[in-house]
């Protein structure tokens, strides 16, 4: 379970600051598929960090009960200096799960024979993409998952994977979804909210929540024309 309690995070600095998110007030329950259609700038990765609570919100509470997931996808955690293994025995300390667990699966994942010895900077973008998805769906259920647009990475047959594991996890878990493209949240989930103008909102289906999106930019086009 995540709630979110009157939550507002501000762009960051010291200056100038303005609202990402305003104000928000959400549950989602440990089993629900939820997906928040959002478009590119809205500040959905914002939202994705503070659900995973990689970041802290500027007003308000987001609580949580039980195992919560990175960012599925987010690599911001994986130095590139450094080698696999190290990077994963820190995923591993962050998450609570023992190393050995952590580098298993993911070896197993990401297929490719000593993985865990080699620098970070050695994998290609796709190959950090998919040991970033890895770490991810390295935690065991019930949690719940966030993805931030990222549902599915690499070729064909990394991405049928991808799907048959997230699948395979969410038979104990919830997942939160945020993306801009309407067919993959009606893929994936069954509950919707649309993020417009800093506000979480619950949406019947998702076609209603795509319609709320191109009525909110028809009338920013709308006031714009207006300005000029």
């Amino acid at each position: 379970m995540i709630e979110l309690r009157n939550v507002s995070a501000l762009t960051p600095g010291l200056l100038h600051r303005q609202p990402i998110v305003w104000d928000a007030s959400v549950r989602f329950e440990s089993r629900e598929r939820v997906g928040i259609l959002a478009m590119p700038g809205s500040g959905k990765s914002t939202l994705a960090r503070l659900l995973a609570g990689i970041d802290q919100p500027d007003r308000g509470t987001v609580l949580s009960e039980g195992r919560v997931s990175w960012p599925i996808g987010f690599a911001g955690f994986l130095h590139p200096e450094i080698s696999v293994r190290a990077n994963l025995e820190t995923f591993a300390r962050l998450v609570g799960m023992t190393p050995r667990a952590v580098t298993t699966f993911c070896e197993d994942f990401v297929g490719i024979d000593g993985l865990p010895g080699m620098v970070m900077k050695q994998l290609t973008p796709t190959q950090r993409a998919i040991l970033a998805y890895a770490c991810a769906l390295a935690v065991p259920g019930p949690a719940t998952w966030i993805a931030d647009e990222v549902i599915s990475v690499g070729e064909n047959q990394h991405r049928q994977r991808c799907n048959e594991v997230l699948t395979e996890r969410l038979t104990e878990g919830g997942l939160i979804f945020l993306s801009r493209s309407p067919r993959l949240l009606r893929a994936w989930c069954d509950r919707f909210l649309v993020l417009i103008d800093r506000r979480l909102i619950p949406c019947e289906d998702v076609d209603v929540a795509q319609g709320a999106l191109e009525l909110d930019a028809r009338d920013r086009n709308a006031m714009g024309r207006g300005a000029a």
